[in-house]
């Protein structure tokens, strides 16, 4: 199993942008200025999550700003990304 975080792709930033609530809970007053916002002032990563038991296996995001705090947490669901 591979468990290293890794870096978010271009796709991967332009669709966490896109999502209204992610963009509400920076501030961010549209996708483009979310995608600024994950490019230069968040920590954002990918995991090819797998459980140690029945659950979830897929990909799992981490978004953490620039203050310590509760990550903002994203799986995909039916194809789609949402919220933990």
């Amino acid at each position: 199993m591979n468990n290293k975080p890794k870096a978010l792709t271009s796709d991967e930033i332009k669709e966490i942008s896109s999502i209204e609530v992610i963009q509400q809970m920076w501030g961010a007053v549209d996708a483009a200025d979310m995608t600024d916002v994950l490019e230069n002032h968040v920590y954002a990563v990918k995991f090819d999550f797998h459980s140690g038991g029945p659950g979830y296996v897929g990909e799992y995001f981490i978004l953490a700003g620039d203050a310590l705090g509760e990550p903002v947490q994203l799986i995909r669901r039916d194809h789609k990304l949402v919220l933990l």
